[in-house]
């Protein structure tokens, strides 16, 4: 933190020959504010220009060489980064107060009385505004040249600003609105979200400026030991499948839509590269026939205990939730959470057919030899699977459950990801994956779901769902960049952070699989059990949540203690 102060110090004594410069916003945007009659529209412009007023800092960067200093200086380049992230906020933020001084003073002048919620309304949008500039511009100056990109990254702003305004005092489009836009703009609320969303823009921005200057720096395991245990798969599959029960939990109590879509877009799929990633390895050590015999015995049969014990009894206790007084020894088979099992058992059969096609060719890590995972082949596979995406959701839309598989719309994720697990195997990926290739992850996730996940879901009843329509492709572009934006940063983090073999992280790995089978009429009667506790759904989740993961874990741990139990989960 120290470091990072001193790097704010050094870029206030950069940008102090520049300061003057702020002189033109407040002029200009007092000048606007009494031609529009609007004080707090001269605060907007003021703060809207303080945004490439700010990237100067880049100019007498540049102009000076000034990473010949920087170079030499004990910071590393990571907190010179978020140094002046934080420096430009707090420019934006004294722009900010400076701004709605002049305004309240233009507005006493004028007898143009305002409210402070309405104030703050102004500010707020001028906030989030001015943090979208910075976000999108400051990687571009990181990335490139600040001479050759200056005027194009600030041009489109300038316009979108310029335009919007016109159209909205032309067509008075915000009074046509109704009292609803009224209403809104009198709502702290609507200040709160703008100040929130400025502020997550900035630090997304800022993890993706410091993965452009940290290139392809690797926090990687050493690729001499491939026989070493991957204690943060083990880590990271733990925390799907705990993942998996607070989404069956979520379904049960029809709450957290958005959690539900969230995980929905990638968690599956993750798990499926996982199981990728191990498959070669077994395959090698067991051979074709015990290869063969050990996925069904560890997936066929508790598929089969499943469908007959578990599913009848999870199908009982919820029919007793809905209505305790109604027919609950109806006895219903279904695969559940085991269509997992029964679509990789068809996985693994597709690759001993293919190992039979290729002669048993070994699939051996070479350390020498492994190939490390670059940015342009994850934007071409992106695309391939945002178009695979699209087409097959023309045939089976979003949603649609197929012969007990509840989400074979996801099927070509699941496939790829599954294929990518073993080409991440061969190729070491996994343990050489560049940490800022998982931070440019995180961004992408990020931005994908705050810019496309909302434009997917405009237009009237369910399009987004399949059927070829426009928002089914921005859908489609949203959870595959999703998909591997949180699969790269997840990795990457475990890696970095979770990476450890301790006994309590062991216990969880060991006992998670036996999780993901029994889990559902744990839970199930768990809801059946607190059906007298009267509180909104959203608490009882919690509440659920936190007695029914570790119970499931407990149980887990009873089940393996039956005799060969564990040779088989």
């Amino acid at each position: 933190m120290n470091n990072i102060l001193k790097s704010i110090k050094l870029d206030h004594h950069i940008m102090k020959s520049r300061y003057p410069m702020f002189m033109i916003a407040y002029i200009l945007g007092t000048f606007l504010a009494v031609i529009s009659k609007t004080p707090f529209f001269g605060a907007l412009v003021v703060m809207i220009i303080s945004a490439p007023l700010t990237g100067q800092y880049f100019s007498v960067y540049e102009k000076n060489n000034l990473e010949k200093l920087y170079g030499v200086l004990p910071l590393r380049k990571s907190e010179i980064v978020i140094g002046i992230y934080i420096y430009a906020l707090c420019i934006v933020v004294i722009n900010g107060i400076i701004a709605a001084i002049i305004a309240y003073i233009i507005s006493f002048l004028t007898n143009k009385g305002i409210s402070n919620t309405e104030s703050l309304t102004y500010l707020s949008a001028a906030f989030f505004y001015v943090c979208l500039m910075i976000a999108v511009i400051f990687p571009l100056y990181f990335k490139f040249s600040f001479s050759k990109v200056y005027v194009f990254s600030n041009l489109p702003f300038y316009l979108v600003f310029i335009i919007t305004f016109a159209f909205t005092r032309k067509t008075n489009v915000l009074k046509q609105a109704g009292p609803t836009v009224q209403n809104l703009t009198q709502s702290l609320t609507i200040a709160a979200i703008g100040l929130g969303l400025g502020l997550i823009l900035l630090a997304l921005s800022c993890l993706l400026s410091c993965a452009l200057t940290e290139g392809n720096r690797v926090t990687s395991l050493s690729a001499e030991e491939p026989e070493k245990r991957l204690y943060f798969v083990d880590n990271l599959r733990t925390w799907m499948v705990i993942l998996v029960v607070l989404q069956h939990l979520a379904e049960i109590y029809n709450t957290l839509y958005l959690f539900m879509m969230l995980n929905q877009a990638y968690f599956m799929g993750l798990l499926f590269l996982f199981s990728g990633y191990f498959t070669p390895g077994s395959f090698e050590r067991k051979g074709p026939g015990s290869f063969l015999k050990d996925r069904f015995l560890r997936l066929g049969i508790p598929t089969l205990l499943y469908v007959f014990i578990l599913s009848p009894i999870a199908y009982w206790g919820n029919q007793m939730t809905k209505s305790p007084a109604g027919n609950g020894a109806a006895i219903h088979f279904g695969l559940g959470p085991m269509w997992f099992a029964v679509m990789l058992l068809l996985f693994d059969l597709g690759y001993m057919v293919w190992r039979r096609i290729v002669k048993n060719r070994q699939w051996r890590l070479v350390p020498e030899n492994h190939q490390r995972l670059t940015l342009p082949t994850v934007a071409l596979f992106m695309l391939a699977l945002v178009v695979a995406s699209y087409l097959l959701r023309i045939v089976i839309p979003y949603g649609t459950s197929i012969l007990g598989f509840p989400s074979l719309d996801y099927l070509t994720q699941y496939l790829s990801f599954f294929l990518i697990g073993m080409l991440a195997f061969k190729r070491g990926w996994l343990r050489s994956i560049p940490g800022s290739l998982g931070q440019l992850g995180f961004v992408w996730a990020i931005l994908a779901s705050i810019i496309l996940f909302p434009v997917a879901l405009m237009g009237s009843g369910s399009a987004w769902i399949g059927h070829g329509s426009w928002q089914s492709a921005v859908f489609a572009l949203w959870d595959s960049i999703f998909a591997v934006g949180m699969s790269l940063a997840l990795i990457t983090f475990f890696r970095r952070f979770v990476s450890g073999g301790k006994k309590f992280g062991r216990f969880l790995s060991q006992h998670s699989f036996a999780v993901y089978i029994i889990h559902v009429p744990i839970i199930v009667f768990l809801k059946l059990a607190m059906g007298n506790i009267h509180i909104n759904q959203l608490m009882k989740f919690g509440l659920v949540a936190v007695i029914g993961v570790p119970l499931c874990f407990g149980v887990a741990y009873l089940v393996r203690l039956i005799p060969y139990a564990k040779e088989i989960i």
